[in-house]
This record gives structure tokens, C-alpha cells and sequence, in this order.
């Protein structure tokens, strides 16, 4: 049995300077199956879609499904413009990992869980954290 590549969905956060943006912060869930950020309304919605698609990929590795092989992982680099922004993707394995990056450390970083990983994201870009 042959290896298979990893893709792993990503939730991102980016803080905007201008107002075209529509308001401060965008929020974008990368999706291996599109191949690109796709917007969504908040960051519970979007933690909510990262965890859907990982959950997906994850049955078809179990399967094996042939279509994994046309996802798309996480592009390496965010650039984002000069905006600060920070991700977590998720591993959909049996025991999920998370890695964390931002702006200033753009390198995967492995974080201990999803609610750390979603509080990081939110801290580097200065989103608030509800109480």
C-alpha cells in the first residue's frame, strides 16, 4: 500500500487594515477539496467548517478513497499584504494534531489541542475571545 499525501484543512484569521474588508477581521477555512480559502461569517463558523472537512478527509483515508489524491493541501506560505495574520490546520488522523502559524512565525507550529490552536489564532491577531 502506497503512502498517500497529506491535505489538512486550515482555519485562518486576518486582521485588515482598511475598510474595504467589510469590518477588521476576515476569517477563511482552506479547503482541500477547492484548493482555496473560502470565506466564512465568524470564527465559530469557521472552527465548526475546519472540523467538517477534517472529519471528511479523515473517512476517506479510513476507505481509501481514490479522490484523496486530488486534494489539495494548505499552501506553505499566507501572505497576506502586510495584514497580520495567524492559521491552524488540523491533521485528520485517528488522533488529530494541530499546528499553529501567524505572520511573524511562518512555520507550522504543533499545539496541544483545538480549543489551544483556535485561541492562538485569535491572540496574534488580537481577535477578542468571548468570556
Amino acid at each position: 500500500m502506497t503512502s498517500r499525501r497529506t491535505c489538512r484543512p486550515s482555519f485562518k484569521i486576518t486582521r485588515h487594515a482598511e475598510a474595504e474588508w467589510g469590518g477588521e477581521f476576515s476569517c477563511e477555512v482552506w479547503n482541500p477539496f477547492v484548493g482555496a480559502y473560502q470565506r466564512v461569517d465568524s470564527v465559530e463558523d469557521g472552527v465548526t467548517r475546519v472540523g467538517e472537512l477534517a472529519d471528511l478527509i479523515y473517512r476517506m483515508r479510513l476507505r481509501q478513497h481514490p479522490k484523496q489524491d486530488v486534494l489539495i493541501d494548505v499552501p506553505e506560505t499566507a501572505a497576506a499584504d502586510g495584514a497580520r495574520w495567524a492559521e491552524f490546520r488540523i491533521n485528520a488522523s485517528t488522533l488529530r494534531t494541530y499546528d499553529t502559524r501567524s505572520d511573524g512565525q511562518p512555520a507550522w507550529v504543533r499545539t496541544t489541542g483545538l480549543v489551544q490552536a483556535a485561541t492562538a489564532v485569535r491572540t496574534k491577531v488580537g481577535h477578542p475571545i468571548p468570556v
